[in-house]
């Protein structure tokens, strides 16, 4: 957790550009290839190889280096330092780019789309293996539905702007008492996670929901055997069911507490 409390303190608020943006997108669908390759490749099949051409094209896009300037992406071959500074003699290299912690709380913040897959490319990232991958195993994660991904992306747009916003009034430094509050804000963020999820897998509502959303019975099965799946998945996760004991046990001395009101 403590290195968790060192990222939130690295965290900024910033603009994004359109450009910028085009090229997170390019990370996100792992199609992002930096325009010198382009250029090279064309002088190459030009014949044009001099040095002197070589020198009047930069080593990475404008956006590319502005994203670095701003701790958002790192070069991968480069270590991902999850408290990134801005160094000045810093030069992007031509190779493919990756997120930064500080760039998928910007992501989930923001609300980009990305997948499953998405999510287990970082699964290692410090934001995310404290927030989400403390709950799930990976393999649940992959397995995802539909209707279970949108309450996990849900949960990490929450997430992610509570630590935004915390960054903007963050203007001291962190004290006990205000990492307990974090540790406390995002305990909760967890905890309404594991009631959404036992209220959408509760049998009742797999059935009414399908229900919902087609006419045909061979559509409604199909969806009702794909959530019972998920359902089964979850079963077996060993760290969502100590969520959803922790869950439990919330409501329960929650219950205990306002029936104790009653008889006074």
């Amino acid at each position: 957790m403590n290195e968790f409390i060192t990222l939130l303190q690295s965290v900024k608020h910033f603009p994004i550009s359109e450009p910028e943006k085009r090229v997170l997108y390019n990370i996100i669908n792992n199609t992002h290839r930096d325009s010198n390759n382009k250029i090279k490749r064309l002088k190459n099949f030009l014949g044009f190889n001099s040095n002197k051409m070589d020198g009047n094209f930069s080593t990475a896009s404008v956006e590319t280096k502005s994203l670095i300037e701003k701790g958002m992406i790192h070069s991968i071959n480069t270590a991902m330092d999850p408290n990134p500074r801005v160094v000045t003699n810093q030069k992007p290299t031509n190779e493919k780019c990756g997120l930064t912690s500080i760039g998928l709380i910007h992501i989930f913040n923001d609300k980009y789309t990305y997948s499953p897959d998405f999510l287990l490319k970082y699964s290692d990232d410090i934001f995310l293996q404290e927030v989400l991958f403390n709950l799930f195993q990976t393999n649940t994660i992959k397995a995802a539905t539909a209707k279970f991904f949108n309450i996990i992306t849900d949960y990490l747009t929450t997430t992610a702007n509570y630590v935004i916003n915390l960054s903007l009034e963050m203007d001291k430094p962190l004290n006990e008492d205000i990492k307990n509050e974090i540790e406390h804000k995002i305990k909760t963020f967890s905890l309404i996670l594991g009631f959404k999820i036992a209220i959408l897998f509760n049998e009742n509502n797999i059935i009414s929901s399908s229900s919902l959303e087609a006419n045909n019975d061979k559509v409604i099965l199909a969806i009702h055997q794909i959530e019972t799946l998920m359902k089964k998945d979850l079963s077996k996760d060993s760290k969502f069911l100590n969520l959803l004991s922790a869950v439990s046990n919330e409501f329960s001395s929650g219950y205990d507490d306002f029936t104790s009101f009653k008889s006074r």
